[in-house]
């Protein structure tokens, strides 16, 4: 059977249908595949976290409301596998020394709407973890401070500080590659 809709597709895959679970997994791997890379220094452990955000999905399905919503709920569940995955392991830098900011230093995102994806993954892939987890979730996936410090399970003192201090440190790293900053 060819599915066409996510509806089909969910439908399938709700009654188990092995080619409706291939066809949402071929579906939707390069988009979701390209977050768990975002939250992860390598490859292997992007496809590890994959892989189990996939198993959840399917694991979990009946849980969706509506096909509409599948694409949403799919990136939900990847988001929150790559954080549970690294909850226990990131080790947020100190950056007790690290002035508060004012809200005006935190907006000027140009530089890094101008890199290409492979670019700015390769900076932020050299992140210290907490700083890349802050970044991924603030500036490429719009989560607010409030949410981040609840799923990181942080002040939302030290998201804004873990933002600031990964975009410090991408700052200088773009200095060192030769790339001029406003």
């Amino acid at each position: 059977m060819l599915f066409k809709t996510d509806s089909e597709l969910l439908d399938g895959c709700l009654r188990r249908d092995s080619k409706a679970q291939a066809a949402l997994y071929q579906k939707y791997k390069g988009r979701f595949f390209g977050i768990c890379r975002r939250y992860t220094p390598n490859k292997e452990e992007a496809e590890d976290i994959f892989h189990d955000a996939f198993v959840k999905v399917f694991l979990n399905l009946k849980e969706l409301r509506s096909a509409d919503q599948l694409s949403a709920w799919i990136r939900r569940v990847v988001v929150n596998v790559c954080i549970d995955y690294y909850h226990k392991r990131i080790n947020f830098v100190d950056i007790t020394e690290v002035p508060e900011v004012a809200p005006a230093d935190w907006q000027n995102e140009s530089i890094i709407s101008a890199m290409n994806n492979q670019e700015l993954l390769s900076l932020v892939n050299e992140l210290p973890d907490g700083a890349r987890m802050v970044f991924n979730l603030f500036v490429i996936d719009g989560y607010s401070h409030q949410e981040i410090a609840q799923m990181l399970g942080i002040s939302e003192g030290t998201s804004k500080s873990q933002l600031f201090f990964a975009k410090k440190l991408l700052k200088k790293k773009l200095l060192t590659t030769g790339i001029t900053i406003d």
